[in-house]
């Protein structure tokens, strides 16, 4: 963030040029320039790694109100473990266990079930999401030996949900397309489970990112929202800060 160190009337001196910088409000725009190129202003841009930290736990450009990709995925997965276990209690009901099996399906993957009570980002879509960007944060050159040594074993265990995540809605779409209501509740019993002990993963793996975090040198700060998006992926896979005319939006799309 831009760090400014000035009084309310105290004159301050950049080089040769001296400023007064108790300035109407309307010149604040243009004093901040000059002070930028005078070079009284020091820039502490965060670490690439902690940015793509950002991108999982504080906010990415495309999900619903740029929350970070973790907490999405982990929003996303507590609606489908609250419906999964409406299902099951609509036992007596085989519509109800069809509906809430669909709400369940909408929040895994709303590409086969636009509508329901999710965000619409999809728990597949964030979770793919969180585990890209917390191995960026791992690899980039400026990560920390502590980043370098925890995330990819959480990363390891985040990786296998995703097949988890099909698998419950292949169960949810099969459950709801089958005529035997008998059936269609065991199915849903199924996705119950399995939704519950994903969420629990979810949790827990927050909960070790955060000890991750806390445990950072330099410390991990939040990164401002401006940081997020300023960095691109170079031909050579290496990571930097976008300079003028370059599109920057932390984003390097997979292969």
């Amino acid at each position: 963030m831009h760090r400014q160190t000035m009084g309310r009337s105290r004159p301050t001196r950049c080089g040769s040029v001296l400023h007064r910088c108790a300035l109407p409000r309307a010149r604040w725009a243009l004093a901040a320039i000059a002070l930028l190129i005078t070079g009284c202003v020091t820039v502490d841009l965060p670490s690439i790694a902690h940015v793509h930290v950002g991108h999982a736990i504080t906010g990415w450009n495309d999900t619903p109100g740029g929350r970070g990709l973790c907490d999405v995925a982990q929003n996303e997965a507590a609606v489908a473990s609250e419906h999964a276990a409406f299902a099951v209690e609509g036992a007596r009901d085989p519509q109800a266990v069809r509906l809430h099996l669909g709400h369940v399906l909408h929040a895994v993957d709303p590409t086969r079930e636009p509508v329901g009570p999710g965000t619409g980002y999809g728990l597949l879509k964030a979770l793919d999401g969180c585990i890209d960007h917390l191995g960026f944060a791992a690899d980039v050159r400026d990560a920390s030996p502590n980043l370098k040594a925890g995330v990819p074993t959480l990363v390891a265990t985040l990786q296998p949900l995703g097949r988890e995540v099909r698998t419950i809605a292949a169960l949810a779409a099969d459950a709801r397309r089958s005529p035997d209501a008998a059936l269609a509740l065991a199915y849903a019993q199924d996705v119950r489970q399995r939704c519950d002990r994903l969420l629990v993963t979810l949790v827990q793996a927050r909960q070790r990112l955060d000890a991750l975090l806390a445990a950072e040198q330099p410390p991990y700060r939040p990164v401002a929202r401006h940081y997020l998006f300023g960095i691109i992926r170079l031909p050579s896979g290496d990571w930097a800060w976008a300079s003028a005319g370059q599109r920057a939006d932390g984003y390097a799309p997979h292969h």
